[in-house]
């Protein structure tokens, strides 16, 4: 055990974990376990408070409407967002914030964005109900017109390297990850912009509203432990 935290209701309580495909911090592997450095860190709380548990990967919009939805259930890795802010109860930081960019294939030598705007001109495909998603669509993007929205991963992969789409808003983690599973590299891709702060992104685990307060806080108090011990990653 990593850690220990004397709690009284997870000894009672079973839970549903819920999450996404989210390389490389929530996935599912080749053996079919959910497995990456979010999962890492969330079986890690749960485990030393002695839940009972299973993890279960969804589509996105399905993961976040069943943590909003279901007793007892949490669901990691969501960032924070004013939109979301009242729909569940929040245990943070789970994850260090991370750079969002832009990203185009190297080939399109006729893009060449100094801002934001300057993207507007081509078609960003982003996950439906993401952060990326509602963040395009407040500075202004239109689903349909340079705004593509899909609830499929693959899909938005295949249509980004397929050049259907010109841009993927990503991380360098997670464009790193999804050219492995395609035998490409960063020498592959050029970011383009970066589209949000460091500190404009904070992933967390958010419970349904209706579950105990008292497992929310008891989580709470094991994810700062953690962080306090073996930092913030």
């Amino acid at each position: 055990m990593l850690f220990s935290v004397d709690g009284t209701a997870s000894s009672k309580t079973e839970l549903s974990v819920v999450t996404e495909e989210w390389r490389p911090f929530n996935y599912t592997d080749e053996n079919g376990e959910i497995v990456g450095s979010s999962t890492i860190k969330v079986k890690a709380i749960l485990d030393s408070l002695g839940y009972q548990y299973q993890i279960h990967s969804y589509p996105w919009v399905r993961a976040m409407e069943m943590a909003k939805t279901n007793t007892n259930t949490l669901l990691y890795s969501i960032f924070r967002t004013p939109e979301r802010e009242s729909l569940y109860q929040w245990v943070c930081p789970l994850m260090a914030s991370v750079k969002i960019y832009l990203f185009h294939l190297k080939d399109r030598t006729d893009i060449n964005l100094t801002s934001l705007d300057d993207a507007k001109k081509y078609i960003t495909s982003v996950r439906r109900k993401t952060r990326g998603h509602d963040y395009l669509i407040n500075q202004g993007f239109v689903e349909g017109v340079n705004l593509d929205v899909t609830s499929d991963p693959e899909a938005e992969k295949r249509k980004f390297l397929a050049g259907r789409v010109h841009f993927l808003m990503q991380s360098e983690w997670e464009m790193s990850e999804l050219l492995k599973t395609s035998n490409l590299s960063f020498k592959d891709v050029t970011r383009s912009i970066e589209v949000t702060s460091k500190n404009a992104r904070q992933a967390c685990i958010a419970f349904s509203k209706s579950t105990d307060k008292r497992i929310v806080s008891e989580v709470q108090d094991a994810l700062d432990k953690y962080n306090a011990r073996f930092g913030l990653q």
